[in-house]
Order: structure tokens, then C-alpha cells, then sequence
């Protein structure tokens, strides 16, 4: 694990902590795989390499562990247009997805900020940005006649 992704495991935990929860071996390890970088899970991709790396920690742990950690804020699930929903730990970043490609960038969350702000300000609305990914088009595919279908490839 990166550095990175080491701060946002240990933020992610003293956090449990500092609200009374116990740190359990399913909830540091499912922390642990949310906060690599680059990573992108789904609850099964997470339940298979959790159980891999920890054959004691039973598939349905797993997934009540996320939605523990997601009920108290640690964990968001974010749902994309094309595809399956991931888990990332909260607040790291917010998403774009290609349409085309299904290729995830993660953008720092304090990008969509002015907007979050003026949406407040002006709609009385309060925008949850992280909890969706928003499809558009990567660079490679940014072209309409530069598009082709993942399976062309």
C-alpha cells in the first residue's frame, strides 16, 4: 500500500476508534484494500480479496462490514452509469468514468467544491458529489469519430 493509501487507512481507523468501535480483523482489512490507490472494488472483487488474503473473515462479514463503515460515514458507495457500483473510503476523491472505455479517473474532491457552494447558494440543494460517478468521455475518446466499442479492442 502507498503512502497515500497507508494515511487514508490509518485516518480511516483512529477514526472507529476515536468513536468508540472496535477495530476488528474484518473492518482494518477491508479498510486496508479500500484505501490502495487506483483501486476501484466492487463488494465482490473486495469479499474475494479479503477472503483470499483471510480465509477466516467469511464473505458475509465483508459485506456487513461495508455497510457498518458506510453507515458511519467511513466508506461511500458509489454507483456509475455503465457497471457495477465500488466502495472507496469517504471523502478521498470524487469519480468520472469514460462511457465508452469504462476507464475511472479520480479527481480531489476539493475540485467540485465552488460548485458544490454554488448549488447550495443558489438551488437550497445540497449536493452529494461523491456518491455517484459522473460519465462523460477520457481524453482518448473525447471525439465522436474517435470512438469504438470496448470489444473492438
Amino acid at each position: 500500500m502507498g503512502s497515500s493509501g497507508t494515511e487514508s487507512a490509518v485516518r480511516a481507523l483512529d477514526a472507529l476508534r476515536a468513536s468508540g468501535r472496535r477495530v476488528t480483523t474484518a473492518r482494518r482489512v477491508v479498510v486496508e484494500q479500500l484505501a490502495q490507490p487506483a483501486e476501484h472494488l466492487t463488494a465482490d472483487e473486495l469479499a474475494a480479496r479479503v477472503h483470499d488474503d483471510h480465509p477466516e473473515v467469511h464473505l458475509s462479514t465483508v459485506y456487513r462490514t461495508l455497510e457498518s463503515l458506510g453507515s458511519w460515514g467511513l466508506v461511500e458507495h458509489i454507483h456509475q452509469p455503465h457497471g457495477p457500483s465500488f466502495f472507496h473510503l469517504a471523502g478521498a476523491h470524487c469519480h468520472l468514468v469514460c462511457e465508452e472505455c469504462g476507464r475511472i479517473c479520480d479527481v480531489p474532491t476539493a475540485e467540485f467544491e465552488p460548485l458544490v457552494v454554488r448549488i447550495r447558494d443558489q438551488c437550497g440543494f445540497e449536493l452529494h458529489i461523491g456518491h455517484a460517478a459522473l460519465a462523460g468521455r477520457c481524453r482518448e475518446h473525447a471525439r465522436e469519430d474517435a470512438c469504438t466499442s470496448p470489444t473492438d479492442t
